[in-house]
């Protein structure tokens, strides 16, 4: 009798990528943006999640107006879980007035944070004027 391979449990996948981009409203003071970034941090650690980096993307012009803006500030946020933290992040940008529109995507690659880049991408950046570029692995 042979037995089949079971499949693997939650705990022995390796954990699911995810990044979330949500804009904020323009109005908003700084210290109250960095405050969103620390709850929206909280809520995926609260999940049992990790934040692999958060990267401030500025205000920015929108392409059509959303509401009553016409800009607003986006934030781009790597993590990685279960995907549970997903739905608890999720529930608190969509309870919260400050967030105008929130999107996540399921990655398929680990991403790279920004202190984790190697040194020879930030010296290629320097010799020519631009920043590093993300490759796909794949």
């Amino acid at each position: 009798m042979t037995s089949t391979p079971e499949a693997p449990t939650a705990t022995q996948q390796d954990p699911g990528y995810y990044e979330t981009m949500y804009i904020l409203r323009p109005d908003i003071a700084e210290d109250a943006v960095d405050g969103h970034v620390n709850k929206y941090r909280d809520c995926i650690l609260g999940a049992e999640g990790q934040v692999i980096d958060t990267q401030m993307r500025g205000k920015r012009r929108f392409a059509y107006p959303i509401g009553k803006h016409t800009e607003g500030i986006y934030v781009q946020l790597h993590h990685s879980g279960n995907g549970q933290q997903v739905a608890v992040l999720e529930q608190a940008m969509g309870l919260s007035d400050d967030v105008i529109r929130y999107l996540t995507i399921k990655l398929n690659f680990a991403p790279v944070s920004r202190d984790s880049r190697g040194e020879q991408d930030k010296g290629a950046a320097a010799a020519d004027g631009q920043p590093p570029t993300h490759q796909d692995p794949g």
